[in-house]
């Protein structure tokens, strides 16, 4: 079981800002430093949290895949991201985040179109 998924950033603000247009997440509470700074950003995705988390030297999953199993969905992920997939299977569509970490959003068992 998966509590949470932590993806460091030297500039967290960025990051939330792209990770709230994700389709299917949440955005659920900010932590910030004692001087205001923010210092994390926290998403639901279903029972899973996803942890946006300052760091100077960041470290990132090889690749984070959110699923997309309805065409609903899938239609939208493509507007709102067509342009910025790299790499496409037949059940996967890849693109990058501000920082260049790997995101995907996969459709299997089901192809994507």
């Amino acid at each position: 079981m998966i509590h949470h998924i932590a993806i460091s950033t030297k500039d967290p603000d960025t990051l939330k800002k792209f990770y709230i247009t994700i389709p299917g997440l949440s955005f659920e509470k900010d932590h910030f430093y004692r001087d205001g700074k923010l210092r994390s950003s926290w998403f639901l995705a279903g029972t899973v949290r996803i942890m946006i988390e300052k760091e100077e030297v960041p470290k990132a999953p090889h690749a984070l895949i959110f699923s997309a199993p309805k065409k609903e969905e899938r239609a939208k992920i493509d507007s709102l991201f067509g342009n910025s997939f790299i790499e496409k299977t037949d059940y996967t569509k890849y693109f990058k985040d501000p920082d260049g970490n790997r995101l995907g959003f996969s459709s299997y068992p089901e192809t994507w179109d």
